[in-house]
């Protein structure tokens, strides 16, 4: 079994693959003309405009299971929504975000005394914004007809309000994740549909007013494509997202990649770039400057595993490693695991954007030992980070009621050696 295959499948929106990938070996990429938008400011990068204050960050949560991090702590809300957990970084403490001392907290499946129980949706994504935590998460109130709504806390876990009930329809809702930049929250949905007896995906971008749940859709693709929904980034005043997809009857065509960006003043969307005959899918990305923007496939189909950048409007190769790699695009650094390996300890490597190595060697799990029991580690669902700094969620099997769970593990690079890690959130549902 290739344990490392659940990446992304399990977690990334749940898509139908139909077996087919993009097969065979990778061609050369060729563009489609494409515009190229106007600098920001010219030579601006992602954290000079990066105010933490107001922005996402976006080291955390542009994939599933989500977790986030303050000052203080890490959260984390499992893929099933359950609870909401936490890692103290002074005490080292974990468990369910609840202040109760006489609670069970997650020693039950479903635990609606627990304040940590939030039955959250979105494959479990979470912002910590404003001072706050917030949530999409089931709501019961009959004023949502996909029976959701945007929730706040306080880091404590106290002062939960609900703030606005999502009044769109299931087609609508943001299954694929939320995050929460400058005053709104954006979220992504996917969906089949069936239109003149022809089945169809449908993918969207939405945003949503914080306080008032006003929404307004950013971004609509509806066609008979297999597509894998996007990769969001956010970088000052744009948003920009990765739309990667292919048709099942032209796959000479093979990947479709498309990058687009929406000015939140001007609440313009434009092309930055749109090119195929790419391999691979799940494609993710990552902007370095208004100039230099990167994507790579999560899950490889090729001999090499490849990192693309776009610069003036041109696409070329900044990373390139033989063999077939997952590819996530983190803060100055590109972490790959080799998703064939199906030893305990998996190759790892990761490498800034010019391709310099940063480790190569095993991805070490001596971290889990602290787990109880003896669980299976089927491999993982995120990763996050950057240069010295990896988080990675597993994903574990302990073969018995409850049986799949989740935890994190933080990795902290220095000079070519991980130098520590430590096991942050542990989920149990």
């Amino acid at each position: 079994m290739k344990r490392i295959i659940c990446l992304i499948i399990s977690a990334l929106l749940l898509l139908p693959i139909a077996g087919c990938q993009t097969g065979g070996q990778e061609t050369a990429a060729t563009p489609v003309p494409a515009s190229t938008p106007a600098p920001y400011e010219p030579g601006l990068t992602y954290h000079e405009v990066y105010d933490p204050d107001t922005d996402f960050d976006n080291r955390f949560g542009r994939c599933a299971p989500g977790m986030l991090e303050t000052e203080d702590a890490y959260y984390f809300v499992s893929t099933t929504g359950n609870y909401i957990y936490y890692y103290d970084k002074s005490t080292e403490e974990r468990g369910v975000l609840c202040g109760k001392p006489e609670c069970v907290h997650d020693d039950l499946e479903i635990n609606e005394s627990c304040s940590g129980y939030v039955r959250a949706s979105g494959n479990g994504h979470a912002n910590f914004y404003d001072g706050h935590i917030y949530y999409t998460g089931y709501s019961n109130s009959g004023d949502s007809p996909v029976r959701q709504s945007l929730y706040r806390m306080d880091p404590d876990g106290s002062n939960r309000e609900r703030l606005f009930p999502f009044t769109c329809t299931y087609e609508d809702f943001p299954n694929g994740g939320t995050q929460i930049h400058r005053g709104k929250l954006y979220g992504c949905s996917r969906s089949s549909l069936v239109s003149g007896a022809e089945p169809k995906e449908k993918v969207c971008l939405t945003c949503w007013e914080l306080e008032t749940g006003e929404s307004k859709r950013i971004y609509e693709r509806t066609d008979a494509t297999q597509t894998f929904g996007l990769s969001v980034f956010y970088f000052g005043k744009y948003v920009y997202f990765c739309d990667s997809y292919f048709y099942l009857q032209q796959q000479e065509r093979m990947t479709i990649v498309t990058v687009l960006r929406w000015d939140i003043e001007a609440e313009e969307l434009e092309t930055v770039y749109a090119g195929e005959g790419y391999g691979g899918s799940y494609y993710n990305i990552w902007v370095e400057s208004e100039n230099k923007i990167y994507f790579a496939p999560n899950l490889c189909d090729a001999e090499s595993t490849k990192v693309y950048c776009i610069s003036n409007g041109e696409v070329s190769i900044a990373v390139e490693l033989s063999d077939r790699y997952t590819a996530s695009l983190m803060d100055g650094a590109v972490a790959f695991i080799d998703f064939e390996d199906e030893s305990p300890e998996p190759r790892f490597i990761v490498t800034d954007y010019e391709g310099n190595p940063l480790y190569d060697g095993k991805c070490s799990r001596a971290a889990l030992e602290e787990l109880p029991g003896t669980p299976e580690c089927m491999g993982y669902s995120a990763v996050y980070g950057d240069k010295d700094t990896v988080y990675i969620v597993y994903e574990l099997d302990y073969h018995q009621v409850p049986r799949f769970r989740q935890c994190i593990v933080r990795y902290d690079l220095r000079d070519g050696e991980i130098v520590d890690t430590k096991l942050l959130c542990v989920s149990k549902w």
